[in-house]
Order: C-alpha cells, then sequence, then structure tokens
C-alpha cells in the first residue's frame, strides 16, 4: 500500500490545528469559561479613589538654634535625646565681656541723665530771671532763654541715646545664653565645652562643627540667641536642633495626571514599613505650586511635592524612616460592585432561575476596585465578574489542549517541536525537521 506523501501529512496537522485553534478562541471549554466567571453579590458599601506616593517621616515642628552672639561656649545644661521645656535654658557662652558693655552703657545713661537734669534746672532758672527783668524793662529782651531751651535739647538726646545703648548691651548679654524657644526633644548638639559658637562664628568642635550666618540666624524673643525654623528639615545647622516628635510630617511627589485630583485638607493612610506596617491617620497641608523634575532634558518627569502631617503618632516612629501614603481623592458610601463587572455602562445580571442577561446603569464615582453604581442596580442582585487575568489562563489551557493533539497526531513534539520541523517553527519552538521514513 502507498503511503501519503510527507507533504500532504504536514499539511493535514496544520489544518487540525487551525481548526482547534478556533473551537478554543471562539467557543472557550467548559474549564475556562467557568475559569474566567464569577458571581457577586449587589452590596452597600464605601468606594475610594486614592493616590499614593512615598517619602520618609520628619519633625513637624524643627528648629536649629544658636547663640545670638558669638563667644566660647562655658556650660551645656542638655544632652541628645532629652525633652526640654519652653524657656528652658539650654547653654551659655562666656559672659564676661558682655556684663562689662551693660555696666559701661548704664554708667553713660546715668551721666547724660545728670548732664540733662543740670541743664533743666538751668533752664528753669534763666527763665525766672528773664521774666522779672521782663516787668523791670519791657523793652529789653535776651537769647539766653533761647539757648537754654537748645541745652536742655541736646542733653535729652544723650539720654535717649544711652538708654538705647543700654538696651542693646541687655540684650547682648541675654543672647550669651540658649533658651528653648518651644517644648521639644534635642535632637543633636554639634558643639563643646571650650568650642567657638555663636552667630558668624563655627564650631571648633572636633566631634562636630557647625556654622550659621548673621543673615540666616535672627536673635531671639526668649533672650536664646538665633533660631532658624524649618518644617521637617533634615539637615542641622545650629548649636542645638530642637525638633518636636509628638507629630510628624512626609513629603510626597505625585505626577501631573494625580496631583490635578489632590486638594489640601483630603484624608490620606500613611503605612511606615520600619513600624511593622502599623497605618497611621493624615491629611494633606500642602501642596507646592512649582513642579520638581528628576531630570534635566524637557523630557524628564515632573512632578508636584505635597506635604502630608500625620494626625495619629505611635512610640515606634522615627524621623526618616520611610513610609507610603494613600491619598484618598475621592470618597462615597453607596451602591457598589467590582470594577470588572462593567463592559462600559452595561453590567451583566443574574436572575434567581441562573439566566444571564445585560443591564444598563449609571455610574459614579470609579474607584480603585469598585465602582458606585448610582441608578440600574438594587441590594441583593447577582452580577457577573469577567477576570481577564482568568481568560489569560483559559487560553493558555486551551494552547496546551492543542499542542498535545498536534503531539497525538505527529508522534510527538508538540508545538513547532521536533516532530513538525522547523517549517511550523510559527506554532511554537520551531526546532529542526526529523522525519522519520517507515520501512
Amino acid at each position: 500500500m502507498r503511503r501519503p506523501p510527507l507533504i500532504t501529512i504536514a499539511l493535514g496537522i496544520v489544518a487540525a490545528a487551525a481548526v482547534i485553534v478556533a473551537v478554543l478562541v471562539v467557543g472557550g471549554s467548559p474549564a475556562a469559561s467557568s475559569t474566567r466567571e464569577r458571581t457577586v453579590t449587589v452590596a452597600r458599601g464605601v468606594v475610594q479613589s486614592t493616590v499614593s506616593g512615598s517619602g520618609n517621616l520628619a519633625p513637624a515642628n524643627q528648629s536649629d538654634l544658636d547663640f545670638g552672639t558669638s563667644g566660647t561656649i562655658t556650660k551645656i545644661y542638655v544632652h541628645e535625646g532629652e525633652h526640654v521645656g519652653e524657656d528652658e535654658v539650654l547653654a551659655k557662652i562666656d559672659d564676661s565681656s558682655a556684663k562689662v558693655d551693660v555696666a559701661q552703657a548704664q554708667a553713660h545713661l546715668q551721666s547724660a541723665q545728670d548732664t540733662l537734669d543740670q541743664a533743666e534746672s538751668a533752664a528753669s532758672t534763666t527763665t525766672t530771671t528773664n521774666a522779672a527783668s521782663s516787668n523791670a524793662s519791657s523793652g529789653t529782651s535776651s537769647g539766653s532763654g533761647s539757648q537754654n531751651t537748645m541745652t536742655v535739647a541736646a542733653a535729652q538726646a544723650n539720654v535717649d541715646s544711652a538708654e538705647l545703648n543700654v538696651t542693646k548691651a541687655e540684650d547682648e548679654l541675654a543672647a550669651t545664653t540658649l533658651r528653648a524657644p518651644m517644648a521639644g526633644t534635642i535632637a543633636t548638639i554639634n558643639g563643646e565645652v571650650g568650642s567657638t559658637a555663636g552667630s558668624s562664628s563655627s564650631s571648633s568642635s572636633s566631634s562636630s562643627s557647625s556654622s550659621s550666618s548673621s543673615g540666616a540666624s535672627v536673635a531671639g524673643a526668649l533672650g536664646g540667641g538665633g533660631n532658624s525654623s524649618s518644617n521637617g528639615s533634615s539637615g542641622s545647622s545650629g548649636f542645638i536642633t530642637l525638633a518636636q516628635l509628638s507629630r510628624f510630617t512626609m513629603d510626597v511627589s505625585l505626577s501631573e495626571s494625580d496631583i490635578e485630583s489632590v486638594k489640601v485638607g483630603q484624608p490620606a493612610t500613611v503605612t511606615v514599613n520600619a513600624a511593622s506596617g502599623e497605618q497611621f491617620a493624615a491629611h494633606v497641608t500642602h501642596i507646592a505650586v512649582l513642579s520638581s523634575s528628576s531630570g534635566g532634558s524637557s523630557t524628564s518627569a515632573v512632578s508636584y511635592p505635597v506635604t502630608l502631617t500625620l494626625d495619629q503618632t505611635g512610640k515606634k516612629l522615627k524621623p526618616g524612616m520611610s513610609a507610603t501614603a494613600d491619598i484618598v481623592t475621592d470618597q462615597v458610601a453607596g451602591i457598589a460592585v467590582p470594577s470588572q463587572a462593567l463592559t462600559g455602562s452595561n453590567v451583566t445580571v443574574v436572575d434567581t432561575n441562573g439566566k444571564q442577561s445585560t443591564r444598563q446603569v449609571q455610574t459614579g464615582v470609579v474607584g480603585d476596585s469598585t465602582t458606585q453604581i448610582v441608578s440600574g442596580l438594587k441590594v441583593g442582585e447577582t452580577v457577573v465578574v469577567r477576570s481577564a487575568t482568568a481568560g489569560a489562563g483559559a487560553a493558555g489551557q486551551g494552547a496546551n489542549q492543542l499542542n498535545n493533539a498536534l503531539s497525538n497526531r505527529a508522534g510527538g513534539g508538540g508545538l513547532g517541536g521536533r516532530g513538525l520541523g522547523g517549517g511550523l517553527g510559527g506554532f511554537g519552538g520551531g526546532g529542526p525537521a526529523v522525519v522519520q521514513r517507515g520501512p
């Protein structure tokens, strides 16, 4: 009996493969159909739409403190990690020179005041004498009264100047003592006893150094020297860094597509991995007006910094810990279904007899995984949820069935395997052609 040509066998296998693929794609198999569909009961719930970003925790309020004048540190009353109260003395520098300046200023003020008293007394005597002379001879006038008035004015000016000098000297003396402008925790101390500190000077401490220009440090109202406040600044430029650790903030960068839906005051959830994945309530407190770019070219990614303030805290939280924030941009309570149940504005409803029908609905807020249904569905109804990933798995199962069928027809090798050779490689591996000839 004559065997059919090899080309005829190959074409027959290809035709069979095409038929099997068509059946699997169009009709699917019962197993695949059950895998990519499931039913859920319509219920009420909360639909949330969120945007996410990551960042690091920072103290909500932090101040870099420095003395309002330069000098040698003579005493440090606190240590790192210590909690201090408002107006508490933190450190001092040598105040001997400042005390001398105060004494001299006060002496000059006293001298100026004495001079003013003498001028006023002389002016009063001259006025009385001129009044008596005027009565005796009404035609006679004297310029001594005018001269005495000028002398009193000059003496008063000297007193005013001396008072200003006393105030300035007393401020300089107060600036030699560094006080806490707020209650907080000592985060860093950049210096030690014997080193030089203060505005316009740099610390000579062997362990650390700090410098602060006179423009960056302003004399404190509490007589505690200069301080510059920062919101979550990780750097330290003062002699002492004081931080309030009872509240934390974090900065996240959001893309230009996400920033449109973010507003100040929106709630957020902050997850801190280092704190055993604990979650803390937060809210948006600031949105940057200017964007930041991750590269120098015009095609680089654009993002906008957003600051969140944590409304809760925990003992495990520390500055610098990495965290992830989920900002709730929209939220509504009502009838909700999984978003995969929707095909456009239609859902597939299953009645009590198991019959499926398509129904048009009106949707509201589209959340991360669920969608609000405004009208068209009632609580308790059943809808079909179709999963794209499950469908992909069904297609893979169909490919395996096809591969087994071809393997049985061709004597092994599968799609594009050694049984079909390189000519059928478009279906799979495309291995070399090996033809088995019969006897």
